[in-house]
């Protein structure tokens, strides 16, 4: 590893206080989901309904060092600003401190260079900010920090990798890694292991830091003598590969200590038939203490689920009146088709409401319980809707299931406006069908093989190109928190991958990955301004201010849409890597 050093230039530091406070200081973003219940909302009005129409590039920062080695970037991160002070990093382990006080241009001041490995993707999902020190997880598995004023690292620490579960016997804990952006609170970074669909199993971590010493680590999968074991009820411990990635960042909740992450689906994800049973802790909202990461509660969206509807996307934090009492919420978008309200203090189900299109895997939500009408706790394989329950031996004869397998919501990250008390989303929709092949154990001790044709998925031999996919796009969508029902949506040509932003200024700011930046008015979804980059896009956009003028700040950074659902256009993109700042 090392650090090029040009004029150092300080800043204030990030304190736990500032962090718990985010909402009162507009002019930064210092965490990427802009506090720690995750709102992405900004009460800069500066830019607003009225003028957003003339913004323009005020500056573009390369971030090109991705690409070196490399023939394909997947940036899906974002960049912080503290005081005229932008740092960002470029998903290959590159870190920049860049002074955009100017408000014309961005000047480098260091780069530190983590050494990832070639052969590992350039992918990121953001980094976080503590003290003097930049915070980052990256794909092999290695946590770091940099000292923000000079740029050397503080410490790099191997910390997926080097353990598995008591009773795993190791298996696959080589294919752990981070993808998830780190939480920084209380002294404490929070990293989970984001490679579920590798086969391993998904925990979250603590670490010291200021030295990086892990303090705690809580496994989503339970293992022998836990509760939830039982919920893997196959005979050839599934639990040992059983997935349940924590690839996008949770939420915080600072006054109850406690910290709420969506679990990914269980593994295999095509093929429930390997493993029989509820399969805790996939497919939920998991609530852990700071102090010591004991699960405080859980809830399960989808049991025994099978469509790779994970539920790790991003969990909202709300408090708002909510059936004629003030409620504690935690809110979600669900990648099933639904939106989830739920009592934030313990788990309990307060609504759910249909956010897509069509949703045909389950005929309805349970007012009462949240789960699938057609749910059965006596079940070990629930049946749902047989048609679009996709199963061995049944080949390409069932209806399409909707949403999407790519629908509803995944890393794209939601945001919230606590002044009108709406909460949005950007993300995918449409159905689709696939043939299963079924996964095959390595033997009573755990395992899969993964040179037979189910591979660790279950997908026909994990061949993508053989997914039927019909009427694939983009969304946006707007909920009334009050009553949890869906008030707008908005119909995209294009897939959603970026997220959103909502600010103070009546705007509602995302992208989709034909390359466009598009500004919405924020109650009727309808569009306001656009401009083209020319490069794909998965990355959330964020705002700021710098003397007295607003700027809003989003990466240009994905590969190439894979397929192009109908765009033959999509197929003419080539990579590229840019940072673009706009203003007035």
């Amino acid at each position: 590893m090392a650090a090029v050093i040009a004029v150092p230039a300080m800043a204030a530091e990030i304190t736990q206080n500032r962090l718990t406070h985010a909402d009162a200081d507009p002019n930064n973003w210092v965490m990427g989901f802009q506090n720690y219940s995750s709102h992405r909302y900004s009460r800069l009005t500066q830019i607003n309904r009225a003028n957003v129409g003339s913004l323009k590039v005020a500056f573009g920062i390369p971030l090109t060092s991705s690409l070196i080695g490399r023939t394909r970037t997947n940036l899906q991160n974002y960049p912080l600003v503290d005081n005229g002070m932008m740092y960002v990093d470029d998903g290959a382990g590159v870190y920049y401190k860049i002074d955009v006080s100017s408000g014309i241009q961005g000047r480098f001041l260091w780069a530190a260079d983590a050494a990832l490995e070639k052969d590992m993707g350039a992918r990121s999902r953001g980094i976080a900010l503590y003290a003097n020190a930049l915070l980052h997880n990256l794909e092999d598995g290695r946590v770091v920090s940099v000292d923000t004023d000079s740029g050397e690292f503080n410490w790099d620490l191997q910390i997926a990798r080097v353990e598995g579960k008591p009773g795993s016997s190791g298996i696959n804990v080589d294919r752990e890694g981070f993808t998830a952006a780190p939480i920084a609170v209380n002294d404490m970074l929070l990293v989970g292991n984001s490679k579920g669909d590798a086969g391993s199993n998904g925990w979250l971590a603590a670490l010291n830091i200021e030295s990086g010493e892990e303090l705690w680590r809580t496994y989503m999968i339970p293992g022998p003598g836990e509760f939830g074991f039982e919920t893997w009820a196959d005979d050839h411990h599934a639990w040992k590969t059983g997935g349940a990635g924590l690839w996008t960042t949770g939420s915080v909740d600072i006054a109850q200590n406690i910290t709420i992450w969506g679990t990914a689906q269980p593994v295999p994800m095509f093929d429930p038939e390997f493993r029989p049973g509820d399969n805790l802790y996939t497919n939920s909202a998991v609530a852990m203490d700071l102090d010591d990461g004991s699960i405080q509660w859980y809830f399960q969206y989808t049991p025994n689920e099978s469509w790779d509807y994970d539920e790790q996307g991003v969990h909202i934090l709300i408090d708002a009146p909510y059936m004629g009492r003030n409620a504690q919420m935690v809110t979600h978008f669900g990648r099933n088709g639904y939106y989830y309200q739920l009592d934030r203090t313990n788990g309990d189900f307060l609504s759910a409401s249909q956010f897509v299109d069509t949703v045909n895997w389950t005929a309805g939500i349970d007012p009462k319980t949240g789960m699938p009408v057609e749910y059965d706790p006596n079940l070990l394989l629930q049946t749902y809707i047989p048609e679009t329950r996709f199963l061995r031996g049944e080949g390409l004869n069932n209806t399409p299931a909707c949403p999407h397998l790519l629908g509803g919501v995944r890393w794209q990250p939601p945001a919230y406006n606590p002044v009108k008390q709406i909460a949005y989303t950007a993300g995918n929709d449409g159905c689709f069908v696939l043939e299963v092949d079924p996964v095959v154990s390595l033997g009573p001790d755990g395992g899969i093989d993964f040179d037979a044709p189910g591979a660790q998925f279950g997908h026909k031999d994990a061949d993508w190109n053989a997914i039927q996919n019909t009427d694939l796009h983009g969304l946006l969508a707007a909920v009334d928190v009050t009553t949890g029902e869906v008030i707008s949506r908005l119909r995209q040509p294009f897939l959603n991958n970026s997220g959103i932003l909502s600010t103070a200024g009546g705007l509602l700011f995302t992208a989709t990955v034909d390359g466009a930046i598009t500004a919405h008015h924020d109650e009727t979804l309808g569009e306001l301004w656009r401009f083209h980059t020319g490069i794909s896009i998965k990355a959330p956009p964020i705002t700021y201010a710098v003397g007295g003028k607003q700027f809003v700040a989003i990466i240009a950074g994905a590969p190439k849409p894979g397929g192009n659902f109908g765009h033959v256009e999509l197929e003419e993109m080539i990579p590229g890597t840019m940072l673009y700042v706009f203003s007035l």
